[in-house]
């Protein structure tokens, strides 16, 4: 489908390469979205999981400091699984309705 614009008569047609917009690049949109949500979890995750060790380091042996580290690590690996668990889930979903996420 060929977007066109006729204005007095006269057809102006877009340049070659121009995007015509429909199912294809809304198609494409999606897929960025969600490799960008991806992307953004895990780095998320892998800054707390960090931030946690260098708490953990830091915290000079105060029990109470190490244990809001630990939890820190915890909830980062956790974070971590299901992000996995959820770029599984979506490649499962694809592959069986046959839609490429990535």
């Amino acid at each position: 489908m060929k977007l066109a614009l006729t204005i007095g008569g006269n057809t102006i047609n877009p340049p070659g390469g121009v995007p015509q917009g429909g199912a294809d690049t809304l198609s494409k949109i999606i897929q960025a979205g969600i490799t960008l949500f991806f992307i953004a979890a895990i780095l998320l995750a892998l800054v707390y999981l960090i931030q946690g060790g260098i708490q953990w380091m830091t915290s000079g042996g105060n029990k109470q400091l190490i244990d809001q580290a630990r939890l820190r690590i915890t909830y980062a690996v956790i974070g971590l699984i299901i992000v996995f668990a959820a770029f599984f889930l979506v490649n499962v979903v694809g592959g069986f309705f046959n839609i490429k996420f990535f």
